[in-house]
């Protein structure tokens, strides 16, 4: 291998420590363009993920179930029966939904619920695209797209409590929350401004062999 590229700081790092070689960061394309900011919200909070037990979201919904607040999932996977069977009834399996229903979901929830450590994360930002807020577990990828107190907020310990706490502290501030400086913050991502940096990347270290 000659180069690598990363998908965010945080590969960047695992890279450094298990090959001991440098890594460029190049973050991964997103559909921006496919979404957008909706003048009317809903109070549904909204988890978009492949329900995997790594995920974590068993820890949102033993939250939801304590706020009653109404939470919608959408996404399906092997974990799928064991959260239904655990949710109350504030809370929506939607399973999958087609991309038109998708982007007008998360055009109207009141925040994008994040809770695992992922790479990258592509759902945080295509959230942040359609201006709203994200509640992510403060470590991976979001913290690399997710801005704290502008385009979200964190919650440090992946604990019910945790995010709990990230809730409560999100509704006394939600209004704080601009949804077109959101959308503004999640088009640096856009899958437009990656080709031309892998286009550009690709040119750069390729000259180095002529």
């Amino acid at each position: 291998v000659d180069y690598f590229v990363a998908i965010s700081r945080h590969i960047q790092e695992k890279i450094e420590s298990i090959y001991q070689r440098s890594a460029d960061v190049i973050y991964p394309p997103v559909e921006t363009s496919k979404f957008y900011v909706s003048k009317e919200h809903d109070e549904y909070f909204l988890i978009v993920s492949r329900l995997n037990s790594y995920k974590r979201i068993d820890l949102v919904i033993e939250a939801f179930n304590r706020l009653s607040l109404p939470l919608l999932v959408i996404g399906t996977g092997p974990h799928e029966e064991i959260l239904k069977r655990n949710a109350n009834n504030n809370i929506t399996f939607l399973g999958k939904v087609a991309e038109k229903e998708l982007v007008g979901y998360l055009s109207r929830c009141r925040a994008f619920i994040f809770p695992g450590e992922e790479d990258f994360g592509i759902a945080p930002v295509e959230a942040m695209a359609s201006g709203r807020p994200v509640i992510a577990y403060g470590g991976g990828g979001a913290l690399e797209t997710v801005v704290e107190g502008t385009t979200g907020l964190f919650f440090q310990n992946k604990t019910v409590e945790g995010l709990i706490e990230a809730i409560h502290h999100f509704e006394k501030m939600e209004s704080k929350f601009d949804p077109i400086k959101i959308r503004r913050h999640a088009q640096q991502f856009d899958k437009e401004i990656f080709k031309q940096k892998i286009k550009d990347y690709i040119t750069e270290k390729y000259a180095h062999f002529n």
